[in-house]
């Protein structure tokens, strides 16, 4: 009887150590398969904002570029209360009047590396702590539309091209008489302003 008991639990022993060594198996087969499921990922797509923008949030195109016109001009149904805007961010270049007496803003931007100034003729009024130098975004109004100078109207007379306005290493734009020669010159060359740079409609509600 004593064998039968030993031989019993030597049995019990064996049955003990097979059943510990499954349990080891069982749990390493649910760590490897735990291991194996795909984790989903949330990825936030962030919508950027264009880097050329239109100059009013309503206006309609009354005049194209032309050789002896190289801008846009711009009116708007809300005349003189539409404010102006850049058309990509950058920093004031100018602030002046020009023999006609037109308030204009000038705006150099660079953009991949390449320097473009934008012009803003005609405006009634400039916006508040506008100064030479301070650095804008398109969401800064740098003043309101206007006919001062010679014009026949309310509107936004807009130039763009691809100098330096001012900038004494670039002899494009060194100063306003080689900034209008360069104007004509790029629009025979086949750049139209804003129209080269972006999709600009003949008339907009909404600059976004």
């Amino acid at each position: 009887m004593a064998t039968a008991k030993i031989s019993l639990k030597k049995a019990s022993n064996i049955k003990s150590t097979t059943s510990s060594s499954e349990q080891e198996k069982t749990s390493s087969q649910e760590f490897q398969t735990i291991q194996l499921q795909p984790v989903e990922q949330t990825i936030e797509v962030v919508e950027e904002m264009p880097v050329w923008q239109l100059p009013v949030e309503t206006g309609v195109i009354t005049t194209l570029p032309s050789t002896y016109h190289t801008a846009l001009d711009i009116i708007s149904t809300y005349g003189g209360t539409e404010l102006i805007y850049p058309i990509a961010n950058g920093t004031i270049s100018g602030i002046y009047n020009d023999t006609a007496g037109a308030k204009i803003v000038t705006i150099h931007h660079i953009i991949n590396g390449i320097n473009y100034t934008s012009q803003y003729v005609h405006l009634s009024s400039y916006t508040e702590g506008l100064y030479v130098g301070k650095e804008v975004t398109v969401n800064d109004s740098i003043g309101w539309m206007g006919s001062t100078g010679y014009s026949t109207g309310i509107h936004l007379h807009l130039s763009v091209v691809d100098c330096a306005l001012f900038d004494p290493t670039d002899s494009n734009c060194v100063d306003l008489n080689s900034f209008y020669h360069y104007l004509k010159l790029r629009y025979n060359q086949g750049f139209v302003g804003l129209q080269s740079l972006m999709n600009v409609p003949q008339s907009w509600t909404t600059r976004s």
